[in-house]
């Protein structure tokens, strides 16, 4: 899809397989797709890293390259020499289950770090939906690195804090008991029953999941009526965001999201993070940014920035899958995008 969305928009792609070079990871290579511009060597110029949505289950599509090149059009008319975008590519679940999508993401950061010398002040990690999950995960690992996990090229406290996160009404909590799955059950363009057939087909029968009687292999053609009704798996912290934006492992305590998210500034400079009023996450993603905002309070100057629009669930891919004009939130995403890059 990237390859022929580059011929159709006449913009170049320069694809590049990432060898994980983890000691014992059996984990498939991901790629990454530069859009536009591929740096020859080391670089100093800010880099844009988008990591897709689509519930871990669906590819990139027709809205995620033309909304991250609409959104930083702006920023590359200002900014002199412009920010670089380059898009991840992850493996699908079911064939690729929690955590293979993070820990390849975190391969490529480590990539862009030892083959591009991106330095972390000139990283800027956006994503929509479980992209945003995975932005929020990476975040995560450098506040708590997980011994679980790659360790990131960047150490927080003692690396220059990530230049933002751009978090598109991210999925941050697996559980889908929040307020806001009732109220727009029947209004979301993402319904709970979709939802919980994408969780379990990444999380079912995984390290994170491993007695949960669902099969991921068949859960695409499980009917409809009893994904509407099916209990959230019994993972310990699922409402809290085990799996979604941590990991498990850790005491109650420890992954209050208070507690949790404290010293974000000495990991990330500015943080963006949207949603829909009339989408099922809604509630989860509100009480995620108003949690950072509270850890954030002394931690200056880290800036956590929640936008709530009249919307669905991520609508700006769609807009642009679509062709619809770009809308109010697009402006204000471009607009955050040339402050924070421009820095």
């Amino acid at each position: 899809m990237v390859r022929n969305w580059g011929k159709k928009n006449r913009t170049p792609i320069y694809s590049e397989e990432v060898v994980i070079a983890e000691p014992g990871s059996d984990d498939p290579n991901p790629w990454i797709h530069w859009i536009g511009e591929c740096p020859r060597g080391p670089t100093t110029r800010k880099v844009v890293l988008y990591i897709h949505g689509g519930g871990f289950v669906l590819p990139l599509s027709e809205g995620h390259l033309p909304m991250m090149t609409s959104l930083l059009r702006e920023a590359k008319q200002e900014i002199k020499p412009p920010p670089l975008l380059v898009a991840a590519e992850y493996t699908l679940a079911p064939y690729g289950q929690y955590p293979t999508q993070l820990r390849q993401c975190i391969s490529i950061i480590r990539y862009l770090h030892q083959r591009y010398g991106v330095d972390s002040s000139n990283l800027l990690i956006a994503g929509d939906s479980c992209g945003g999950a995975l932005g929020l995960s990476i975040l995560s690992q450098l506040l708590h690195p997980s011994p679980t996990l790659p360790l990131l090229p960047y150490t927080s406290g003692v690396s220059k804090p990530l230049a933002g996160l751009l978090l598109i009404s991210p999925w941050t909590s697996f559980s889908t008991s929040a307020g806001s799955y009732n109220e727009n059950a029947g209004k979301d363009t993402l319904p709970p029953d979709i939802i919980r057939r994408f969780r379990d087909t990444y999380i079912s029968r995984s390290s994170l999941a491993p007695g949960s009687e669902a099969d991921p292999l068949k859960v695409s053609s499980t009917t409809g009526p009893w994904y509407r009704s099916t209990p959230d798996p019994l993972v310990t912290g699922l409402k809290e965001g085990v799996g979604a934006i941590r990991p498990p492992g850790y005491s109650q305590q420890e992954t209050q999201q208070e507690r949790w998210w404290a010293n974000t500034s000495a990991a990330a400079r500015r943080i963006l993070i949207t949603a829909g009023q009339h989408e099922c996450f809604r509630d989860d993603v509100v009480e995620t940014a108003e949690q950072l905002k509270k850890a954030c309070q002394h931690d200056s100057p880290a800036e956590v920035k929640l936008i709530v629009d009249e919307s669905f669930h991520a609508v700006i891919v769609s807009d642009y899958a679509f062709g619809a004009a770009p809308g109010d939130l697009a402006a204000k995403i471009s607009g955050w995008l040339v402050e924070v890059l421009k820095a």
